[in-house]
């Protein structure tokens, strides 16, 4: 509640009542009480224009990065007396550093009065936010005296990632399986054509029999379809901890949010089946399908997700075998210097999966110690092995323009 000011008035005071008691000089004892009158009303004051007031605030809640947002508050003065000059402080930790904190000042506030104000936010960062609490701070007229009130209002904002348009990408490999009346696998969003009927057979789905050829040939006979060839692809996303390299946006995790959020986001455009994995501090497998609310899934899970995780690329890919269909692609965003996570790939390879690696240069993201950079020779052998295994792989630094580095396939 006390300022700095108003300590150097209480000493003030202090100081001239004991000089006044000890020399008795009447001007003396004028400045005492002036000052202490002004002390006193100051404080008074203070207590008459403490506020009393509740908020509610009415924000979007789900945008991208980089996007401003229009935030909308409602104050109501409780109290059936006026309030005036007081100042709300609303924070906003997916801000900007500089601007996380955001300051409003309310000139007057009638008896019970509603008053609607607003303000503009940057979302600086994805990620799940709270906005909030707001803080009201109000003082004297003299601003001798301060107080603030905490008020817990909060708005959950998600931030999805700032993606960028990627306008050529290399061709998914291609896969076509028949199915024979049974459907062996459930792929949300694939699609198959009606290829013929045959007889029942042990294990058929009820569903698939073709009552009228079953009535006409007096024995069960089922539907009998062919998938179409289809493309899928799965994107593995690296969330060691302690591969999150460099501060800010400007990280090896936010580059790998960006450019599988980018990848998947093109592909899903183009019709291919996409599936997304990611073991931090809790595996997430977002398994194959199509369509916007499949986008909106992958943009959910990229705008929460951190590099917390116990398991390297290299375990990661490892588990991941197991659910990459042969004839697909394997997409991943990798280290430079991981070179554990280059034997992983050899089995996607064996299995017929088409590679696709981008490798972000760890050394431009920030300082590293000098047994993590790779020699001359060990980075030679790394790109050695990507050749071996025939992958595609796109190279980027930090800085780097993310479009132009895929304009061409």
């Amino acid at each position: 509640m006390f300022t700095s000011k108003s300590i150097f008035l209480l000493l003030s005071v202090v100081i001239l009542l004991a000089i006044a008691w000890n020399t008795d000089i009447t001007m003396v004892y004028i400045f005492f009480v002036v000052g202490f009158v002004m002390f006193l009303l100051s404080f008074i004051h203070l207590q008459f224009n403490i506020p009393d007031v509740s908020i509610t605030r009415d924000v979007q809640d789900t945008v991208y990065e980089d996007d401003i947002i229009n935030v909308k508050m409602t104050i109501h003065n409780r109290r059936r007396l006026p309030l005036y000059f007081f100042e709300l402080l609303d924070m906003f930790p997916g801000g900007p550093p500089e601007e996380q904190n955001t300051s409003l000042f309310i000139l007057s506030l009638g008896p019970k009065e509603d008053k609607k104000i607003s303000y503009i936010a940057n979302c600086y960062k994805r990620g799940v936010w709270k906005m909030g609490p707001t803080t009201v701070v109000s003082q004297d007229a003299l601003g001798f005296f301060k107080t603030k009130k905490v008020l817990k209002v909060f708005s959950e904002i998600l931030v999805y990632p700032n993606l960028f348009r990627i306008f050529s990408f290399p061709q998914m490999a291609s896969g076509s399986v028949s199915w024979m009346g049974v459907e062996t696998a459930k792929i949300s969003g694939d699609s198959h054509e009606f290829y013929g009927v045959r007889e029942y057979q042990r294990g058929d789905s009820m569903s698939r029999i073709h009552w009228f050829s079953s009535a006409r040939h007096n024995k069960l006979i089922v539907k009998q379809f062919e998938r179409n060839a289809v493309q899928e692809a799965t994107i593995v996303l690296d969330l060691k901890k302690g591969h999150d390299i460099g501060s800010g946006k400007d990280t090896t995790l936010e580059y790998t949010v960006k450019i599988a959020g980018s990848i998947a986001r093109y592909l899903l455009n183009e019709r291919v089946l996409v599936q997304m994995v990611g073991y931090g501090k809790e595996a997430v497998m977002l398994h194959f399908g199509r369509g916007d609310s499949h986008m909106y899934s992958i943009l959910e899970y990229l705008a929460k997700v951190q590099a917390d995780g116990d398991f390297t690329l290299s375990q990661a890919l490892e588990e991941v075998s197991f659910i990459t269909p042969p004839r697909s692609t394997l997409i991943t965003v990798m280290l430079d210097n991981d070179t554990d996570s280059l034997s992983s790939l050899v089995q996607f390879k064996v299995k017929g999966v088409k590679l696709i690696v981008i490798v972000l240069a760890t050394s431009t993201f920030g300082h590293m110690s000098e047994e993590e950079y790779l020699d001359i020779d060990a980075a030679k052998r790394f790109d050695e092995s990507l050749a071996n295994l025939e992958a595609i792989v796109y190279r980027v630094s930090k800085g780097d323009d993310l479009e132009k580095k895929f304009e061409t396939a």
